[in-house]
């Protein structure tokens, strides 16, 4: 069995949430403002799925930096990072600036369909040199939206339930309004578990509930 100490790089409760559910020991080391940031926007030419995938290395480069600079950073440390954004007609929508901008993604949402993509990076720094290099993978759900009122999207707005979240909503948020139709649903909560047991799986680590 493997001794990793596994270190998330994410100041995300939700991603805290799923990974103590799934029974996993390990620590957290936010990344800081400057990596954590999502820019919303038309998609580059790498596309939704190539950012989110560059931004959970750079989470996770950014986290092992800190850990050396403070002399915490050892050969067992496996460090978890990850980033997600949704992206409906072209348009990556990362996490609302205010209330404005969150309305703004909304009103584009409601009513379409749309996909949810999270880059996934473990990597382990103080590795030997074969196993060194950051295992970046990805993970899309497709998801479609009801065609919510005004209403609803006001009251949603006044709960700011919306605030930190990529496309200004959370799956767990409204129970009926987000219908899964293909990919996992804890990738559209923030952080896919099925892949992630993959991927530990592979060290030789398994949640104690498994």
């Amino acid at each position: 069995m493997s001794t990793l100490r596994l270190v998330l790089a994410s100041a995300s409760p939700r991603r805290r949430e799923l990974m103590a559910e799934a029974g996993y020991v390990f620590e957290v080391v936010v990344p800081r403002d400057s990596v954590e940031s999502v820019e919303c926007g038309i998609c580059s030419s790498g596309g939704p799925a190539a950012l989110v995938m560059e931004l959970a290395a750079s989470k996770a480069f950014d986290v092992a930096a800190q850990m050396k600079q403070r002399g915490d950073l050892s050969d067992e440390c496996l460090i978890i990072a990850c980033d997600t954004v949704a992206e409906c007609r072209g348009e990556i929508l990362g996490k609302p600036r205010d209330e404005a901008h969150a309305r703004a993604m909304l009103e584009v949402l409601r009513g379409s369909p749309h996909r949810v993509y999270s880059g996934l990076c473990l990597w382990q720094p103080l590795a030997p040199t074969e196993a060194s290099r950051p295992d970046v993978r990805l993970a899309t759900s497709e998801l479609v939206m009801d065609d919510i009122s005004d209403d609803q999207l006001d009251e949603y707005l006044l709960s700011g339930l919306w605030r930190g979240k990529a496309g200004a909503f959370g799956y767990q948020d409204r129970p009926g309004w987000l219908h899964l139709t293909s990919g996992s649903e804890s990738n559209v909560v923030g952080l896919p578990m099925e892949l992630l047991h993959e991927m530990l799986a592979a060290r030789g680590l398994m949640a104690s509930g498994s």
